[in-house]
């Protein structure tokens, strides 16, 4: 039995990994937005205003043609940031994997209570994992997403306030 407890252990790893892929990508998608709309913003507000503040503050018009010309080299720019990119394939992905987690979730009970031999749970951690690779590759291609440190361990902290409201009860 004890064999059979590694690989309940490793199935329960892999579907943690999920869960913190999940929470990072929910984080990473946030920041990607945040960011993305401050510099729409930035753009909406320096384009109509500027010309604006130009003509009434005349005697400053060198900074007000520092923004304008800072603002259209955004606006120049702004189609090969990745921020707008990231958020279409960031959403795409955090779909599948909520919809793959919600499905792995239902297996737990299935493997948690023995109910499983150890190779079925081992081909069930692996068909995680594949799906998971195959959802990355469709969605992201050969781009990939910048490792952000400070979400992952914000991920896994979300992760661990899940797991322990939800499945470390003496139940």
């Amino acid at each position: 039995m004890s064999n059979t407890n590694h690989y309940q252990e490793r199935f329960w790893k892999e579907l943690h990994q999920l869960r913190v892929h999940v929470y990072y990508l929910e984080i990473y998608y946030d920041k990607s937005e945040a960011i993305n709309k401050a510099i729409n913003i930035f753009l909406a507000i320096t384009s109509s205003s500027s010309i604006c503040g130009w003509a009434i503050w005349s005697r400053y018009n060198f900074i007000w043609a520092i923004i304008i010309a800072f603002s259209q080299l955004i606006n120049a720019i702004k189609h090969f940031l990745p921020y707008r990119n990231r958020l279409k394939s960031i959403k795409s992905i955090l779909f599948e994997f909520e919809e793959l987690l919600t499905s792995s979730e239902m297996k737990w009970f299935d493997v948690a209570e023995g109910k499983l031999t150890k190779e079925e749970i081992n081909r069930l951690q692996f068909t995680i994992r594949k799906k998971k690779n195959e959802i990355v590759q469709r969605h992201l291609g050969e781009e990939s997403l910048p490792e952000k440190k400070h979400y992952f361990k914000r991920a896994t902290d979300l992760a661990e306030t899940y797991t322990n409201n939800f499945y470390n009860s003496e139940d």
